[in-house]
């Protein structure tokens, strides 16, 4: 056989193998769409009645009666969009659409799942329990904080801060470290979590502000500043004056500047001085703003002569967010010849621009 013969048995067979998975991809795609015409149109029945009631305006119950008794067949095929609705709606509409869940027994086959030896289905799980925010699902979420998949973890955490339950708020702390080979939570994902369970964390918080732990205490100041958390302020002063990581006590910063008051001044205006490092004199500089107390006025206005540009910079900016007594003192600067009147300048023009300024009144 020569090897022109050769070549055109190879050209034929590729051109035949091409023509087989073309044949294949037409079939597949023919198949998948008389598949989705026949499930559309098993399903049309009950689309209005799943808007009437994800619109909350299902006020006679016709709707709730017809989801209900949908067949087991029509309920595979219409779990999919009930869960797609969910995390769209609040209130009212969210809680019947869970209760149209459990009604077909979804819920008790997700606590079932929870157990699975696929971490797929376990993500399954703990994500259908979140969306379906009942407190009672937290017991049964929470072991998943400590499941050997990393993905399985996150989605337990996240799943945990949807259903909002405050007494999950230690387990979500105690999972950030990183334990054996299992890498801790993102602290994002912690942060999250725990914001969205509530004023009633804060005795967790308050264990969490004393770990041992960086990333814990770390989470912990950040949750107390952004959840305004006024209770952990004389843990937050004890961070920011003597704890060893700097992440620490920039959070313990910006916490005190949201939660912290006249009594607060001195220590942020001590940390804005050299030799503190640079990250921590400027989140001291943005807390004083926060506090809006007349006493960092002079500290202020004192840092725009810093030779730290971005310095600078934010102590300005503070002084605008104090409010008129900072605004008067940056004008009062702007007469100066020197590189504090530039910066000051800059503040107030960017004020402007932001409508930050007061408006005169006619006339005046």
């Amino acid at each position: 056989m020569s090897v022109g013969q050769v070549l055109l048995i190879a050209a034929v067979a590729i051109g035949l193998s091409c023509a087989l998975s073309v044949a294949v991809i037409v079939i597949a795609k023919f198949r998948r769409g008389r598949a989705s015409i026949r499930s559309t149109a098993l399903l049309a029945p009950y689309r209005r009645a799943l808007i009437m009631m994800a619109s909350g305006e299902d006020e006679d119950g016709e709707a709730k009666a017809a989801l209900y008794s949908v067949p087991a067949p029509d309920w595979d095929r219409l779990r999919g969009s009930v869960v797609a609705l969910l995390p769209k709606v609040r209130g009212t509409p969210a809680g019947d659409l869970g209760e149209l869940l459990r009604s077909h027994g979804e819920i008790e086959r997700a606590s079932r799942m929870l157990n699975s030896r696929s971490a797929v289905r376990r993500a399954r799980a703990a994500y259908l329990l979140g969306l379906v925010r009942d407190p009672d699902s937290a017991a049964l979420v929470l072991p998943l904080l400590g499941d050997p998949d990393a993905d399985v973890r996150l989605v337990a955490a996240r799943a945990l801060g949807a259903i909002g339950e405050p007494s999950a708020a230690s387990g979500v702390l105690l999972a950030l470290p990183t334990h054996r080979e299992l890498i801790g939570l993102p602290a994002w994902v912690a942060v999250d979590a725990l914001l969205a369970m509530g004023v009633q964390i804060a005795p967790a918080l308050q264990i969490g502000l004393a770990s041992e732990d960086a990333t814990v205490r770390n989470v912990c100041a950040t949750v107390a500043g952004h959840g305004t958390f006024s209770s952990a302020a004389p843990q937050l002063r004890i961070l920011l004056a003597t704890d060893s990581e700097c992440d620490v006590r920039a959070s313990a910063a910006v916490a005190l500047g949201r939660v912290g008051g006249a009594e607060d001044v001195a220590a942020l205006a001590r940390h804005t001085q050299a030799p503190e490092t640079t990250v921590l004199r400027r989140t001291c500089a943005t807390a004083l703003g926060d506090l809006g107390q007349r006493e960092s006025l002079d500290t202020l206005i004192g840092l725009l002569d810093d030779g730290a540009r971005r310095l600078a910079q934010l102590a300005a900016d503070a002084l605008v967010g104090i409010g008129s007594e900072g605004i008067a003192r940056l004008k009062t600067v702007t007469a100066r010849q020197s590189p504090s009147a530039r910066v000051a300048r800059g503040a107030l023009d960017l004020a402007g621009l932001r409508g930050q300024l007061p408006v005169k009144a006619e006339g005046s």
